[in-house]
């Protein structure tokens, strides 16, 4: 099956972030591997992922990051690291959409356990999913998480988005398993909208002209 690419050429370049009230989303760098490897292998965020294992060694999250960039780079995902503002080499959590085969987005992240209860994922779901639309003609966009879950549950409903049903999906490393897929339509912004008002006051989206720090 030929590359599908989603995201318009503005996105394909690591000078490309969003802001949001009390982060950035930028692109991974090779480097955020050592930070990363601190908490993406711990059980409580690896299970609750379907790439990422237990215990994932530094090596592989280089490759992953590898990977993420890119795809960034050809137009098939919107893959980012979140940093606080004012500590851009502090990776706390990740967030992304994909492009699947059948052209459908799904979205997917996971943040450190040390942030958690803090509305950060929220903060950075809801500005990425609303700078998503405004890129694409993307119709919706899709979300599954596993039933017992029920942070990650909370996030997307927060965000507008609405269970659609129960399904299961294939993990390259956890096999198959059950989940609750979730929906974001274009058509119904104004859950998505009202999301990101509460938690972001800072513009969407922002162009470093001058590099990164």
């Amino acid at each position: 099956m030929p590359s599908i690419s989603t995201f318009p050429t503005l996105t394909r370049d690591e000078v490309f972030r969003i802001e949001t009230r009390r982060l950035w989303l930028r692109w991974p760098r090779l480097q955020d591997a050592v930070m990363l490897s601190h908490w993406t292998g711990r059980p409580e965020v690896a299970t609750m992922t379907s790439t990422f294992k237990v215990d994932m060694s530094e090596a592989e999250i280089v490759d992953r990051t590898q990977s993420m960039r890119a795809s960034n780079t050809v137009g098939r995902s919107l893959s980012f690291v979140m940093v606080p503002q004012g500590a851009d080499n502090h990776a706390i959590g990740m967030v992304g959409v994909h492009t699947r085969p059948d052209g459908g987005l799904e979205l997917g992240y996971h943040l450190d356990p040390a942030h958690w209860g803090l509305g950060l994922m929220s903060e950075a779901v809801s500005a990425l999913a609303a700078q998503v639309f405004e890129l694409t003609d993307a119709p919706r966009i899709d979300a599954a998480v596993r039933p017992d879950n029920h942070a990650s549950s909370r996030v997307l409903e927060k965000c507008g988005f609405k269970p659609v049903g129960a399904g299961e999906h294939d993990s390259p490393i956890y096999g198959r398993y059950l989940v609750r897929n979730f929906a974001l339509p274009r058509s119904k912004p104004s859950a998505l909208l009202s999301a990101y008002r509460r938690f972001n006051t800072a513009p969407a989206i922002a162009h470093d002209l001058v590099g990164l720090v």
